[in-house]
Formats: C-alpha cells, structure tokens, sequence
C-alpha cells in the first residue's frame, strides 16, 4: 500500500540531494544566484521533509515551520531568477517579511479557526501554488531572452506543481478531497508526482540554464573572433589595394624618379667605356666614375625596394620603428611629384630618434595618404608651398603633426574626414584617410584632423610610446 508520509521524505530528500549536485557544479562559478536556487531548493526539501515527519513531531514542526520553510523557499528561488533576469533583487527584509505574514496567517487559521480546516489548508496550497507559478514565468521568461530549453523545461515543471496545489484545492473546495497534507486521495499523488519530478528538473534544468548560456556565449565569441578575423582580412586587403592604387596614380611621378639614377648610372658607364677607348682614364678616374654608378645603383634599388615593400601584401609584423627616418623616406617616395608642384617638405625632428612599436609599411601608409592629401590640397595655391612635419615626444606617447599651407578645410569636411567613401576630391574614393585611421587605431592611436591655427590643414597622428 502507498504510504505517503514516505512519499514526501522521498521528495523532500530529493530536494536535499539535488541542490547539492547542483551546486557542486556550479560552485565555481561564484554566482549568487546559483547559490541563492540551491539554498532555496534545499530550503523546500526541509520543509517537505518535515511534512513527512508530521506524524512524529510537535505540531509547530510539522505544521507552520514545514509550510513557512517551502514557501519561504519558494521566494528564494524566485530571487535567484531575478538575479538572472538582471531585475533589482527584492530586499532581504521584504523576503523575510512575506515569509513571517504566510506563517502569521496560517497559525491565525490553524489555531483562531481550527474548525474551519479547509481556510487554513487553501491558505497555505493557493499561496504557494501562486509562488509556483511566479517561478514557471521568471523562468519562461529566462527562457524566451536566452532561448533556452532547460529554462523551458524548469517552467514546464512549476507550472505543473503550481497546476497540481490548484487542482487540489479544488477537490478540497468541492468535497471531493480532504483538507489534509496527507490525505492520500488522487490529487495527493499527483501533486506528489509533480514535486519529485520538479525536484530533479528544477537543479538539473538550472544547470542547463548556465551551461546553454555557456555553449551560447562560446559560439558568439567564435562568430566574433571569427567576424573580427575576416574584418581584419579584408582591412588588409584594401590597404593594399589602396597602396597600390596611390603608387598607380604616382607612376609617372616615380618613373621619373628612378629615371635619374639609371640615366646617371648609364651616363658613367658610357663615359668610362669612351674614356678606356681612348685610353684617356687613369685609376682615379675610373674609380670615381665606378663609385658614382655604385651610388646611383643603390639608389634605384632603394626606390625600388619602397616601392616592393609598399605594394606587396605581407603580414602585419610590429617591430621597433623610427619615426623620423620612416617621415623621410616617405618624403623621397614623393620626392618628385612634390618637385613638379613645387611642394617643399621641413622636418622638425627631436635630436635623439623616435621610436613606436608597429607595422613600418602601415604607418608609411599613413605618412603617404597625409603627403599626397597636403600636395593636391596645395595645387593652385601662392606660394610657398610646404608641408612641415613635427615629432614630439609627451609621456606615454609620441606625436606626429603634419602642416600644410593649403586653403584648409571647412568645417563639414573636418568633421566627415576620415569616414569611409567621404572626399573632397572630384576623382576621390575616400578610403585613404578612413584606412589610415583604422591602421592608427589598430596600433593603438588616433589620427586626428583640423585646422591649423596660422592657416592650412593639420593632422595629428598620436601613437604609444614603447615601453
């Protein structure tokens, strides 16, 4: 024969042990509201425990302490769900005080109108019926935001405990049942049944909660590591393009450019094959002419080399640059372009070198999008025509100000200038300045662009200073 004070120590242990599991799961996590539904579910398998024992103990035990105890517990889990939800948690002395007014009432009933049993019994069975289904929607809504089917599956539950109080009490209402925690009609087993089964499926279903959570925050970190790696990618991929793109439009520039090295070095080697034709050169002579062709190569293989360097798609490789060598030879790359606009270049550099961690080729970028930005600026202005270049060490960082003696910018290009696909050219793109400040911000800076306070446009690249 079903004996049912053993059914409810048989729950109420299940409410002992599973919260236990649970939070050795969960433990490490250090989340108060983990520990907030283990001690609330703990809470309730002492009070259905004593429920169990009620044959056995004094009244005060088995009756306002087992019932005060699970309700109470109830409100716990609830705060727990909240906690979760990221709902302002209820105060400690309201918890306290729900849990004091549910035991004051129900002694009122037991005690000021024991003759009345079924108040006291629909008293306690609808008041934690409805922390049931207060627990059945925190969790569906816990559910619905992180798409969770643990959370699901916990509300699916408490909804059914909840279903299963009211039933009763119904039965109770019309006769059918008596008002009595141990009564062991249909509507005792049911409401049984539902409870052990919550008692498995809320810790484990709660369990589930963390780790779908889990699993859900791993694969958004995955989609984004993998987002940013292609943004990375394809940054990269039109920095190069954009390289490419501003050598193209300077290859008549830098024809004529490294035009002047191989004429000289053709020039020499033509005078010393006459001169030994003749017989007319002596050592010294020929050494001199062979040191000029010496120096000439070397110099178009520098002019070829940037050009390489700056075209060819490498992988970022941050090492220590010199700021004020990497301005320089910048300058040379554009050295004949800035000649046919008549654009001179001043450098106002520190005595000791500049030093940043990054990408030499990517910072020559910069320096070469700010270049020919200032030169087409200047076209067609008065002259003097220059581009005046200042490095300036300040704690933590190093400065690089670019001046022009351009018209300027007006004031809606100053605060468009940088963004992608904006130009205030005519056969402009718009991309070198966006390119130049996504590189600047990946080294950790900003490039910064205004007007200079005597006239022209100045940009700022502010990048930190190695350690």
């Amino acid at each position: 024969m079903f004996n049912l004070p053993t059914a409810y120590l048989l729950v109420g242990l299940m409410y002992l042990v599973m919260p236990t599991v649970a939070w050795a799961v969960l433990s490490g996590l250090r989340s108060r509201s983990a520990w907030l539904w283990c001690t609330g579910s703990a809470l309730f398998g002492v009070g259905v425990v004593l429920l169990g024992l009620r044959p056995h103990i004094a009244e005060w035990a088995a009756y306002p302490l087992a019932n005060g105890l699970m309700f109470l517990a109830n409100l716990v889990r609830a705060q727990a769900l909240l906690y979760e939800l990221q709902r302002p948690p209820w105060r400690r002395q309201w918890l306290l005080g729900l849990g004091a007014g549910f035991v004051i009432g129900y002694e009122c009933l037991r005690l000021g109108l024991d003759e009345y049993p079924t108040l006291r019994f629909l008293w306690s069975s609808t008041t934690l019926a409805a922390t049931f289904f207060y627990i059945s929607l925190l969790c569906w809504q816990i559910g619905r935001r992180e798409t969770s089917r643990s959370a699901h599956w916990v509300a699916g539950t408490y909804l059914a405990v909840g279903s299963a109080l009211v039933l009763r009490s119904l039965a109770v209402v019309n006769g059918v049942s008596e008002p009595n925690a141990l009564f062991g009609g249909w509507d005792s087993l049911f409401t049984i049944g539902a409870s052990l089964i919550s008692s498995v499926v809320g810790s484990v279903g709660f369990i589930g909660i963390f780790l779908e959570r889990a699993r859900h925050n791993d694969l958004a970190t995955a989609a984004e590591r993998a987002k940013r790696a292609e943004n990375e990618r394809l940054s990269a991929q039109i920095a190069q393009l954009d390289r490419q793109r501003s050598l193209g439009a300077m290859s008549a520039s830098l024809g004529h450019e490294l035009n002047q090295p191989l004429t000289a070095i053709l020039l020499d080697a033509q005078m010393g094959l006459h001169g030994l034709a003749q017989n007319r050169l002596d050592t010294a002579q020929l050494h001199k002419l062979l040191h000029h062709i010496e120096a000439n190569t070397q110099r178009a293989s520098h002019i070829i080399e940037r050009i390489r360097s700056f075209i060819r798609p490498v992988p970022e490789q941050y090492k220590p640059v010199e700021l004020g060598q990497l301005v320089q030879d910048v300058a040379q790359l554009l050295a004949c372009e800035a000649r046919r606009c008549n654009v001179e270049f001043a450098f106002v550099l520190p005595p000791t070198a500049v030093w940043v961690q990054g990408d030499d080729i990517q910072l020559s970028q910069i320096v070469l999008s700010v270049y020919r930005n200032a030169i087409q600026a200047m076209m067609g202005q008065p002259e003097p025509r220059q581009i005046t270049v200042t490095a300036t060490p300040v704690p933590g960082w190093m400065l690089l100000h670019f001046c022009d003696t351009g018209p300027g910018l007006t004031l809606e290009a100053i605060a468009q200038a940088g963004q992608p696909f904006f130009s205030t050219k005519a056969d402009g793109l718009g991309l070198g300045l966006s390119i130049s400040r996504t590189i600047a911000e990946r080294h950790g800076g900003t490039l910064e662009i205004a007007n200079h306070p005597q006239g022209g446009a100045q940009v700022e690249l502010k990048l930190p200073a190695p350690h």
